[in-house]
C-alpha cells in the first residue's frame, strides 16, 4: 500500500496515467468504446494498480485531487481517440465524494468547453454504494452533466443492496453487469437468470447495457444471445496504453456477431407489449357510458410507427444490422399498416365507438399484429440457423502479446 505522501508525489510528478480497456458492441462487432482505468507508473517502471493507493485517496480528499487533476488528461486522449473513430465513447470512474462540491463539475464544464469535445463521448462510471444515499448536492451535481451531455454508468450493478431502487434515483443511461455474475452465468442458473432479466430490465427502462469481466467465446455468445448491447473483459482485451489502444482500433478488427437473436427476441416482446397496452385501453375507454368524464382520458402507448419500441429498434439498429436483409426489409410495410389501424381505433374510441363497432377492427389489428410477428420470427429464426453454422471467432487480437 502506498502512503497519502507518495500520492500526493505521484500527482506532483505526473505519474498517473489512463489504460484503456476495449468495449466492443454486440450490435456491430466493433469496438464501440473504452473504459479509461487509471495506473500508476512509477519512475523505474512499475505498474501500480488502483487497488493498491484508490483505498487510500478515497479515504482522504486525495480521490477529488486525482480526478480533477486525470480529466483534462483523459479529454486529451479521448480527442485523440476520436480523430480515428468518431463513434468512440469512453466512460471514466468517478467517486461520490468528486461530487460533494461543484469543484470537479464545474472543471468538467471548463474543459469541455475549451477543448470542443462532445459531451456525449464522455460517460461517468458511479458505482451503486457511492449513490445509494447521496446528499442532494451530489445528485444535483451529477445532473449538471447528464444535463450538459455525458451519460451514466451505474457500475456493478447486481451486487449492492438495492439496485433497482438506486436506478430509480438518479438518471442512468447504462447498467454495468458485475463480473462476477457473469463470470458465474454459464455454471448457475440463478445467474443466468439475473443475467438475463438484468438485460430485460435494463431494454423497459430504455437503458444500454454492459457486461464486463467477459473471459470467453461462450460468454461472448451468451451475452449476445441474451440481448445485451456491449461487453468488455480479458476475452477482447486487457486495459492497455492508449499507443496500443490505438492500434488496437485502428486495424478495424471485427468480433463476428451474427444475427442478435436476443435484440430480436427483444422486439417481439416489445411488439406484444405495445399491442396489449393498446387493446387494453381502447376496452376499458369503449365500455364506459358515453357520458362518463373518463372517456377522454385514454392513455396509448406511441401511436407512431417510428416511435413505438419495435420501431425505434427497426429504425435505430435494426436498419444498422440488417439494412440488406431481405426479411427485415419485409416487416415494415405491415408494421407501419399495424400502427395505422392503431390510430384509427383510437380515433373511434375518441369519438365514442362502443365495444360492437370495435371489435372487428380489432380483429384486423390483431391479423396485422401476427403478420409483423411472423416477420420478426422469420428473422430470429434465420439467426438461430446462423448461429449454428458460425465458426470460431477469429481471436488474433486477444493472442497478441503486446495485449
Amino acid at each position: 500500500m502506498q502512503t497519502e505522501s507518495d500520492i500526493r508525489q505521484g500527482i506532483i510528478n505526473n505519474e498517473f496515467t489512463f489504460f484503456y480497456q476495449p468495449k466492443v458492441s454486440l450490435v456491430t462487432g466493433k469496438v464501440a468504446g473504452a473504459e479509461a482505468l487509471i495506473r500508476w507508473i512509477k519512475p523505474d517502471g512499475t505498474v501500480i494498480f488502483p487497488s493498491r493507493f484508490i483505498p487510500i485517496a478515497e479515504q482522504s480528499s486525495l480521490i477529488k485531487e486525482i480526478t480533477c487533476h486525470m480529466f483534462p488528461k483523459l479529454v486529451e486522449d479521448i480527442l485523440v481517440l476520436t480523430d480515428i473513430d468518431e463513434h468512440l465513447v469512453v466512460s471514466f470512474n468517478a467517486s461520490a465524494k468528486d461530487f460533494e462540491d461543484d469543484c470537479f463539475t464545474q472543471s468538467v464544464l471548463h474543459t469541455l468547453k475549451n477543448s470542443a469535445l462532445p459531451a456525449n463521448k464522455l460517460q461517468i462510471e458511479l458505482t451503486e454504494t457511492a449513490t445509494f444515499e447521496a446528499a442532494s448536492i451530489i445528485k444535483d451535481n451529477i445532473m449538471i452533466l447528464r444535463n450538459a451531455g455525458l451519460s451514466l454508468a451505474m457500475d456493478d450493478f447486481g451486487t449492492g443492496y438495492s439496485s433497482i431502487d438506486t436506478l430509480s434515483k438518479l438518471p442512468f443511461t447504462t447498467i454495468k453487469l458485475d463480473q462476477g455474475i457473469v463470470g458465474r452465468m454459464l455454471t448457475s442458473d440463478k445467474n443466468a437468470t439475473i443475467v438475463s432479466t438484468s438485460v430485460r430490465l435494463a431494454h423497459e427502462l430504455g437503458l444500454s447495457i454492459v457486461a464486463e469481466g467477459v473471459e470467453s467465446e461462450e460468454q461472448y455468445h451468451y451475452l449476445l444471445n441474451a440481448g445485451c448491447t456491449e461487453v468488455q473483459g480479458f476475452w477482447i482485451s486487457k486495459a492497455i496504453p492508449i499507443c496500443q489502444f490505438i492500434s488496437f482500433i485502428s486495424t478495424d478488427f471485427s468480433w463476428y456477431s451474427g444475427i442478435p437473436v436476443g435484440l430480436i427476441h427483444m422486439a417481439i416482446v416489445d411488439h406484444i407489449q405495445w399491442r396489449k397496452n393498446l387493446v387494453s385501453e381502447l376496452i376499458k375507454i369503449a365500455s364506459l357510458p358515453q357520458t362518463h368524464p373518463n372517456r377522454q382520458l385514454l392513455k396509448t402507448p406511441p401511436l407512431s410507427c417510428k416511435e413505438c419500441r419495435l420501431g425505434r429498434w427497426y429504425y435505430g439498429a435494426g436498419k444498422m444490422m440488417f439494412h440488406d436483409n431481405t426479411a427485415f426489409q419485409e416487416l415494415e410495410s405491415p408494421h407501419d399498416e399495424l400502427h395505422k389501424i392503431g390510430q384509427f381505433l383510437v380515433e373511434m374510441v375518441g369519438n365514442g365507438a362502443t365495444m360492437e363497432t370495435l371489435t372487428s377492427y380489432l380483429q384486423k389489428l390483431s391479423a396485422s399484429s401476427i403478420d409483423v410477428l411472423s416477420k420478426l420470427q422469420n428473422l430470429e429464426n434465420e439467426g438461430l440457423i446462423d448461429m449454428h453454422k458460425t465458426t470460431t471467432i477469429d481471436s488474433t487480437w486477444c493472442e497478441l502479446e503486446a495485449i
